[in-house]
């Protein structure tokens, strides 16, 4: 009967043996391919990271073209003031042909 019993537990044994040895293969090829994905995730954000200019660039290059732009602005209205200084002064001149008036 010991013999007997023995001879149980060793195929017991081999059993859970052969059973695990599958999910051990599972589990690690699982653990390889999770961390080979977060590796090649890491490699895409380093990658993207490095072709595309910093926020900090970007924001320097709307605030140059802003104040272009501005600076345009500014200057186009300073021009458009004086012109209209100048209306206002030759409205504010006498006649040129002072008896044309008379005349009709």
């Amino acid at each position: 009967m010991l013999g007997w019993l023995v001879c149980v537990e060793a195929t017991q044994k081999q059993t859970m043996q052969r059973r695990n040895f599958p999910s051990i293969l599972l589990y690690s090829f699982g653990l390889a391919l999770a961390s080979s994905l977060v590796f090649n995730g890491f490699l895409l954000y380093q990658q993207h990271r490095q072709h595309r200019p910093d926020e900090y660039e970007l924001e320097v290059a709307d605030n140059v073209m802003f104040r272009q732009q501005l600076l345009e602005c500014v200057r186009d209205n300073r021009q458009k003031d004086s012109l209209i200084r100048k209306l206002e002064q030759f409205s504010k001149a006498p006649p040129l042909y002072p008896h044309a008036k008379g005349k009709k």
